[in-house]
């Protein structure tokens, strides 16, 4: 078990964001996590990779919380654009005291070459910017991470090109992934189980073909119905 949230809850003062999420990630899988805007979804993956305190509940590792590294909903935007691509890459190993020199190997490994090294951020289109936020991210190594809404500003065959660079990445690593969207069928392109929340609830919770073909809930049929309006 790589990844165990247990009975998970979070207040921002009257405002439950959580209320009592539980799951558990293993080694080599993915997470899909659905649900409509304000549904919890992003504060779920802040309290995980560390960037928001839980206000009660467990979040247990197998290691420590630097092996999670979270990629935001606009890359772009946690991206100095003064730095250049080798700067930005290897920015997390300077903090966390590491040795450097390890940006191109990481940029190869989301297929970007070494000519690229001394360009800024602002010189990358929006697919190469998205790329440029992964290879920061697997600089570290980490063992878990976690996608909030990262894809979703792509556009249909730029995004197909990174869930197909996302799904190599993971047969080559053994990484976990928790994918978090409003899309479901973004979701259950890339996850072995999803986990639908509505206000701040996980409300069900199956294996990727079993919700799709057979959900229970309500609002998860809901979100079925609605994604197929929009094919």
């Amino acid at each position: 078990m790589l990844l165990r949230v247990r009975d998970l809850s979070k207040r921002y003062g009257s405002v439950v964001a959580l209320a009592g999420v539980s799951f558990s990630v293993d080694r080599g899988q993915t997470l899909g996590i659905v649900g409509a805007s304000g549904s919890g979804k992003s504060t779920l993956a802040r309290c995980i990779a560390g960037f928001d305190a839980p206000s009660a509940g467990e979040i247990a590792f197998e290691g420590d919380r630097l092996q999670v590294q979270l990629i935001f909903q606009e890359p772009a935007s946690s991206l100095n654009p003064r730095f250049t691509a080798a700067e930005i890459v290897e920015e997390p190993l300077v903090i966390q005291g590491r040795d450097t020199g390890r940006a191109a190997e990481a940029l190869a490994m989301v297929g970007i070459g070494r000519d690229a090294l001394g360009k800024r951020a602002d010189q990358f289109s929006g697919g190469e910017t998205q790329r440029l936020a992964m290879a920061r991210a697997l600089v570290v190594e980490p063992k878990l991470l976690i996608l909030d809404e990262s894809l979703n500003g792509l556009d249909r065959a730029l995004r197909a090109q990174v869930c197909e660079l996302l799904r190599e990445i993971q047969q080559r690593l053994g990484l976990s992934y928790i994918v978090i969207s409003h899309d479901l069928d973004l979701v259950a392109g890339l996850a072995d189980r999803i986990a639908v929340m509505e206000a701040g609830r996980i409300v069900e919770m199956a294996a990727t073909q079993e919700l799709m073909t057979a959900p229970r809930h309500p609002h998860t049929q809901e979100l079925i119905a609605a994604t197929a309006a929009l094919r």
